[in-house]
């Protein structure tokens, strides 16, 4: 059996590469480029067609932008890690919303990572710092909070990754608990 053939993309634009997402609907891939505080966007050709976002912490902006995910429309989140929210973008870059701002109340986000969209388009992230997952309405509407630091089922400590597949389940990468979390919602 051969191997996957390879190639590499990006090494003459990319600075820090931290998370990555391909949409289905538009065929492109992005990039968060933590260092150029910048999302790159490359064809399946891996030709770079479109890059967007300056530093700074206005609306399309980023401070150190980790984790990316597509969604339905399709429709961009991006994990904008230290300005403590995440951004909501349009697949051009355009701006659609901000979820979260720095705080300590439900809904705040302190070092957002990992983020993903569900099947019903709501939009989940990892805080890093707050040890917990909290699930967002596609138009940034808290609908549930868990997590706390530790040990146990539904405890974290530095989760980092986020999966969710088609049958719902979120798929949590545990980093210092060395372990991958999987939860299912249940309907009511």
């Amino acid at each position: 059996m051969e191997g996957p053939a390879s190639r590499w993309i990006g090494n003459d634009v990319l600075e820090h590469p931290a998370g990555i997402a391909f949409c289905p609907e538009n065929g492109l891939c992005y990039v968060s480029d933590s260092a150029a505080h910048a999302i790159v966007a490359f064809d399946t050709q891996g030709t770079c067609v479109l890059r967007f976002g300056t530093r700074g912490s206005g609306p399309g902006q980023f401070n150190g932008p980790s984790h990316i995910a597509c969604g339905p429309g399709p429709t961009l989140a991006v994990a904008d890690s230290l300005n403590f929210r995440l951004q909501r973008l349009g697949p051009d870059g355009a701006f659609v919303g901000q979820i979260g701002r720095k705080g300590d109340a439900a809904g705040d986000l302190s070092l957002p990572k990992g983020v993903a969209f569900d099947p019903q388009g709501n939009i989940w992230v990892v805080d890093a710092h707050f040890e917990n997952l909290q699930a967002f309405s596609p138009d940034g509407l808290l609908l549930l909070s868990f997590g706390q630091e530790g040990q146990g089922v539904g405890e974290f400590s530095l989760p980092a990754g986020l999966a969710i597949d088609a049958q719902g389940r979120i798929w949590v990468a545990d980093t210092y608990n060395r372990r991958v979390q999987v939860f299912e919602i249940l309907a009511s």
